[in-house]
């Protein structure tokens, strides 16, 4: 993913002021790590004074003083290593809180526009990445690398061949931790996308289950399933068999310049240049200067796949911001609903699925859109409830755009059934009360009543407390269908939108139905309906026939339907039987 100009702003923006949020956790966790880095040299110190002094004199006394001050010492090593490492976690928290309403709108945001499920979850898999590196030690030894400047200048002052060797052995190393971070890079980002996009078959695959036993499609699946596995096994392998070889170098390397250093100090105290403990001191100090750069290249690629999910992050939060709350809320929408030269191109479309469409509806008026297959009535639906926007046109409810109010306000005003219908893991009663905290009873079984559900819902094992699953496949497809209805009656929106909503229905389900709009017009309230089913006309006042995106009629039902024959209206063989069945009587509304 190309970076832009904007993103390194945001990122700028957004890394600003984290910093200045997190100022206390951030100092706390840089003084800490000072501290623990200078405490590093208590250890060389300590071998130094023992070979040079200790054991020349043979003095227990001084050892067993020198030996409790280093105790004391790695006992304050510790408390302030839990100290660093608690600042970061809490860190890592805020900064996950902070970023998550941000992220979860863009993933929901991009999901609408793709239409592509795994770019939402691979945000969500992003923000996790993130945060997972913030609290681990990665960040740790990153902050750490400066200190090896300090060491390799004290092993240049005990000898400048000491500091030179050092300096050449961290050279090498640095090498290998930029190498494993840029290959880390690569093969991350790629795998990222690929665990995206299998992530979501694997989703369709299970989703498609019950279809695949039937139709003895389970052997092709798995197959297929096993050409992504493989596929992803194949890039995973290949970052591991990098991080590893890289790693296991760097290691022996390190070992290996230990064994250098020496090396170098035995040389120095055969000419008399320098001590026994000085030999050693340089070793240990080494070891500690060379550390940060050894977990760097074992951290490279948790720092690669979140460096990775942060530019994603950035670009999606810079390309679908969330919007502020307009400081003016505007009361509930209660007179109409106005639609003019609406011309809407569905996300990843070139050509416009509605083209020109102009129509005005009344309080307690209920419009059935009708028209042949891929004419735009889905299209339509969507873009009066402001899911799809309009490429050009406008949509106002009474006389506002959907930008000028604020979402969730709006979004109690309307109610929504869609064609693919999906309930979510909990109760019945939060399904139907759209999961609104503390919901009033009375208007979870006033939407049950609207809908003719409330008898079933009394028959299930728990009633309105029953527990259902993601999808609810508990439930017979009519049973969903209707609850569906119920969430979407629920609050008594004025803006009510049914796409094709009997399409699991029985005759008592399409009776319950009819009532349900009739309620939402007597109330005031305004109904649009997809249908391609002349037997459900009878409740609504007006039809809007669409054809190739093009309003070509709408008006009074009545009239609408002298001038159009129902049969060339439907799209679907049932439509058609039932037209020819009785078109006079399909067409008898329940509303004069």
């Amino acid at each position: 993913m190309a970076r832009r100009p904007a993103d390194d702003r945001l990122f700028g923006q957004l890394f600003g002021r984290f910093l200045l949020r997190y100022r206390p956790s951030v100092i706390v966790i840089l003084v800490a790590s000072a501290l623990v880095n200078l405490l590093v040299f208590a250890g060389s110190l300590y071998m130094m004074l023992v070979y040079d002094s200790v054991l020349p004199s043979r003095s227990i006394p001084t050892l067993s003083g020198l030996f409790a001050m280093l105790a004391l010492i790695y006992l304050i090593q510790a408390a302030l290593e839990a100290v660093r490492s608690d600042a970061l976690l809490a860190l890592a928290d805020g900064v996950h809180a902070d970023l998550f309403d941000a992220v979860h709108h863009s993933a929901t945001s991009r999901t609408l526009i793709t239409q592509r499920e795994s770019e939402g979850l691979q945000l969500t898999r992003d923000l996790d990445q993130v945060h997972g590196f913030l609290a681990s030690n990665g960040p740790l030894a990153i902050i750490d690398l400066p200190w090896v400047i300090v060491f390799l200048v004290v092993l240049t002052a005990l000898h400048w061949a000491l500091g030179l060797t050092a300096l050449l052995g961290t050279v090498v190393l640095a090498a290998l931790a930029w190498w494993t971070n840029r290959r880390s890079q690569i093969v991350t980002r790629e795998l990222a996308e690929f665990s995206g996009r299998r992530f979501a078959a694997n989703q369709t695959e299970l989703r498609f289950a019950e279809a695949s036993l039937a139709m003895g499609m389970q052997e092709r699946l798995l197959a297929r399933s096993r050409r992504w596995d493989e596929s992803s096994r194949a890039l995973q392998g290949s970052l591991s068999r990098t991080i590893a070889r890289l790693g296991g170098a760097g290691r022996l390397f390190r070992l290996f310049l230990q064994s250098t250093m020496l090396t170098v100090g035995a040389l120095l105290v055969i000419d008399g240049k320098a001590s026994g403990g000085i030999i050693l001191a340089a070793s240990i100090l080494s070891g500690r200067a060379l550390a940060p750069v050894d977990q760097a290249i074992a951290t490279s690629r948790n720092l690669a796949a979140a460096r990775a999910g942060w530019w994603r992050i950035v670009e999606a939060i810079r390309t679908h911001p969330r919007h502020a709350a307009n400081p003016v809320a505007l009361p509930a929408p209660t007179h109409k609903v106005q639609v003019r030269d609406l011309w809407v191109i569905p996300p990843g479309a070139q050509a416009p699925a509605l083209a020109g469409v102009s129509l005005t509806l009344e309080p307690g008026q209920a419009l059935a859109i009708i028209g042949p297959s891929a004419a735009g009535k889905s299209t339509l639906a969507r873009a009066l409830l402001g899911i799809w926007p309009p490429a050009r046109g406008e949509i106002r409810l009474d006389g506002a755009t959907h930008d000028q109010w604020d979402r969730a306000q709006l979004g109690a005003s309307m109610g929504y059934l869609p064609q693919a219908i999906e309930l979510l893991e909990g109760t019945v009663a939060e399904n139907i009360a759209r999961f609104e905290p503390n919901a009033a009873s009375q208007a979870i079984l006033a939407a049950a009543g609207a809908a003719g559900m409330h008898e079933a819902i009394l028959a299930l094992p728990h009633g309105y407390d029953t527990v259902i699953g993601s999808g609810g496949g508990e439930l017979s497809a009519g049973q969903r269908q209707r609850i569906a209805l119920a969430r979407a009656l629920y609050g008594d929106p004025f803006l009510v939108v049914l796409d094709e909503p009997n399409s699991n229905l029985d005759a008592a389900g399409d009776a319950a139905l009819g009532e349900a709009i009739l309620r939402v017009r007597r109330r005031g309230g305004i109904v649009v309906m997809v249908t391609h089913r002349p037997a459900t006309l009878g409740p609504v006042s007006h039809v809007a026939v669409l054809s190739a995106g093009r309003l070509v009629d709408y008006g009074e039902r009545d009239e609408v339907l002298k001038r159009t024959s129902k049969i060339e209206l439907a799209g679907t063989p049932q439509a058609q039987a039932e037209a020819r069945a009785d078109p006079a009587a399909r067409a008898q509304g329940a509303l004069p």
